[in-house]
């Protein structure tokens, strides 16, 4: 008997993980082919479900229809976004313009020499007037030229490429953007119309349990972000505090902007402190250039063993899970799924713990 209930235990413990494999693979193969092409429906959603309270307070307390505070607030919100990716966008072309100036210095007073130096030499080398020592002596600057024109070869072809996939990407992304403002307007529109019928679809044994989740999600969600912006807070502080004594002028705001690219890992600190550290030492600026990646250096290990403690404890996740979930999710799904993958960990972890699901004690 003991084997038979054994085994009848094993049996249901194995349809069940089955029956959880195939939902779960159906997810993730939605989420990675289908997902792009909802992205912008996702966003509007999100962004209409924002406004949605602020747009029912101003109706009820203004005595003006709902729909008409929908397209203005709608409007109010988009051209908000507008105007500080403008004026951000105008702060790094001017920084963008310090930097080229700083690469024209370092071409002029490095690159350009080396090149008249390799120019005399071959000019020496046809007239068959260079001796022994002289071709020696040069050997080293034919050799620098060479790995200097190549850095700079690779350099200039990676970044033809870039802004070539950027040209080519551009034209999507607009069309995206167009869908998601277009798709905000409509869904705050009928946006309680469109959650009523949502809601009214799922079965009552069920809405109890849906509400439920709503609000694990939207609190979960409100930590996940008071995180992340803890991150963003303690990394800026830290470029600021490192660019203040290495006397950079703007510290305060390239730091934000290089904050803000850390929270992409894709792009992160060493977008930028990376080149900048390798232009200042070859311009002999030691001090600068070793100061910038040290400040690389303490940047990265801080916030790899910060992150993962503290999303997975607004989150409820041990760092133990949560790193290996980081790591998967951006494998996977890119940025999105650096952060939705341990979203979803700790709300199936929620589910289990509420008894929603039973995948594990």
């Amino acid at each position: 008997m003991e084997e038979s209930g054994r085994l009848q235990q094993q049996k249901e413990f194995l349809i069940r993980a089955a029956y959880w494999a195939v939902w779960g693979t159906t997810g993730i193969l939605l989420v990675k082919f289908v997902g792009p092409a909802l992205l912008p429906f996702v966003i509007a959603f999100f962004i209409a479900w924002a406004l949605a309270a602020p747009t029912d307070f101003l109706s009820e307390r203004m005595h003006v229809s709902r729909k008409l505070i929908s397209v203005i607030l709608v409007v109010l919100f988009y051209v908000a976004v507008a105007g500080l990716l403008w004026l951000l966008a105008s702060r790094v072309v001017s920084l963008a313009q310090g930097v080229t100036e700083d690469v024209s210095a370092f071409l002029s007073d490095t690159v350009i020499p080396l090149l008249e130096r390799f120019s005399r030499w071959v000019e020496r080398m046809l007239s068959g007037t260079a001796g022994k020592e002289g071709m020696v002596a040069d050997a080293e600057a034919v050799e620098t030229f060479a790995h200097t024109g190549g850095m700079l070869s690779g350099v200039s072809g990676k970044v033809i490429d870039e802004v070539s996939g950027l040209a080519a990407y551009l034209p999507g992304v607009c069309m995206n953007v167009l869908l998601t403002v277009i798709a905000t307007l409509f869904m705050e529109l009928e946006f309680p119309g469109m959650t009523g019928f949502l809601y009214r679809q799922i079965p009552k044994r069920w809405q109890k349990t849906t509400e439920d989740i709503r609000a694990y999600t939207v609190g979960t969600l409100a930590k996940y972000i008071r995180s992340y912006a803890l991150i963003l807070g303690m990394t800026f502080a830290e470029l600021l505090v490192g660019f203040l004594i290495l006397r950079v002028d703007g510290a305060f705001l390239i730091a934000f902007i290089i904050a803000v690219l850390d929270i992409l890992p894709v792009l992160g600190t060493g977008t930028v402190l990376v080149p900048w550290a390798v232009i200042a030492l070859a311009a002999d600026e030691t001090g600068t250039g070793g100061g910038i990646l040290i400040l690389y250096l303490i940047i990265t290990v801080v916030r790899n063993i910060v992150e993962p403690k503290l999303v997975g404890r607004q989150m409820g996740l041990s760092p133990v899970v949560t790193l290996p979930c980081m790591i998967l999710g951006l494998k996977l799904f890119g940025i999105v799924g650096l952060f939705a993958l341990p979203f979803g960990v700790a709300f199936v972890k929620s589910l289990n713990d509420r008894g929603v699901i039973r995948l594990f004690r």
